[in-house]
């Protein structure tokens, strides 16, 4: 949860304009050149299975004014729907998921589980759906062991990995250093991961390192501190340049940028200092650092880097607090991603050899 860094560190930040939300909805998606092949645009469909959840699961009313389509951003470049109605796709029993949550994960309780309701919720069902408990201040490489000691206990049913902010990185790290539990990954799905590292990080690490590690003495692990050096834009590029995403998985991307109204209190000195390298943030990235290179982009939330994923505010609810207080619907958020990865991993797991083979 990098955003206390610069949330306590940059308390006199200077105010920047940002876009109202007219103005960010009048942009097109950062699509960069991918390795191998160009990011394929998956909105529309994602739309589709998130805004048919919140109909049947009676979500909105959410926000003030709001609906459904505003909880996902609809920029002018969104392809349209493939027309008919398509059915709701299935979460496949086959797979097993499991998320792996971001920085200082453990260290505010039980909210700062991403996506905690929806994993008691599927669990529940039936659903293989579970996290991965790492050491949440310690570097990647760290936890990627602690990625592999689940896996190894988890059999060899295929799965996918979800990493939400940091965690993104240690599952990253986990397949390149792991091959052989590796093989049995089949998508990765980043959510608000910062692929390219984030500026926030950059301009806090040393106000982490000077004041704020204290802060965190007797609330969670300190693991190997290894936590903000993970996070570094130099360090997350030179390491892609030399470890190419493995083209036997999957990946997924989900990001989040939000206007004042839906950003935390804490957030948004570091929403304001990243306003001019891209008013589309959510207070910790922008798109670019999140935009995973050859993945499918599933959708843009409405939500600042907490919102999209976490309920902290049930815990911080000062530090998290928002003009518009009502809280984003990650859970539904959260059941789209599995159905939409599960619907377009089926043909691939319907004609798999056995469980566990590379997609």
């Amino acid at each position: 949860m990098p955003g206390l860094l610069l949330g306590f560190a940059l308390l006199a930040a200077a105010c920047t304009s940002v876009p109202g939300d007219e103005r960010l909805q009048a942009t097109r998606a950062v699509l960069p050149a991918a390795s191998p092949g160009v990011l394929a645009d998956g909105r529309a469909r994602f739309r589709e299975l998130f805004c048919t959840l919140a109909q049947e699961q009676g979500v909105p009313p959410a926000r003030r004014g709001s609906n459904c389509e505003h909880l996902l951003w609809h920029l002018e470049d969104e392809p349209g729907q493939a027309g008919g109605d398509a059915p709701l796709a299935e979460i496949d029993p086959r797979l097993q998921f499991f998320v792996v949550g971001g920085a200082f994960s453990d260290c505010f309780g039980p909210a700062s589980v991403a996506y905690r309701g929806a994993i008691e919720q599927l669990a529940g069902q039936g659903y293989q759906v579970g996290t991965v408990a790492i050491s949440s201040r310690s570097s990647a490489g760290h936890n990627a062991r602690m990625i592999a000691d689940t896996l190894a206990a988890a059999g060899q049913a295929p799965t996918v990995l979800l990493g939400y902010s940091k965690g993104l990185i240690d599952i990253l790290y986990f397949l390149r250093d792991y091959p052989q539990l590796a093989a049995n990954v089949v998508a990765v799905v980043s959510i608000a991961g910062p692929i390219q590292g984030s500026e926030v990080a950059q301009r806090g690490a040393w106000a982490y390192d000077t004041f704020l590690a204290g802060v965190f003495a007797g609330r969670c692990d300190p693991g190997d501190g290894g936590v903000v050096d993970s996070l570094m834009p130099g360090v997350r590029q030179d390491w892609l340049a030399r470890n190419p995403l493995p083209d036997s998985v999957r990946f997924y991307t989900l990001l989040a940028f939000a206007s004042r109204e839906h950003i935390a209190r804490v957030l948004l000195p570091s929403w304001q200092i990243l306003a001019p390298l891209d008013p589309r943030n959510d207070g910790q990235l922008t798109l670019g650092e999140g935009t995973v290179p050859g993945s499918t982009l599933l959708g843009y939330a409405n939500a600042d880097h907490w919102g999209i994923a976490i309920d902290i505010e049930n815990e911080l609810s000062f530090l998290a607090g928002r003009p518009d207080d009502t809280p984003f619907p990650r859970s539904l958020l959260f059941e789209a991603a599995l159905r939409y990865v599960s619907e377009d991993l089926r043909g691939a797991l319907d004609t798999a050899p056995a469980a566990g083979d590379a997609l």
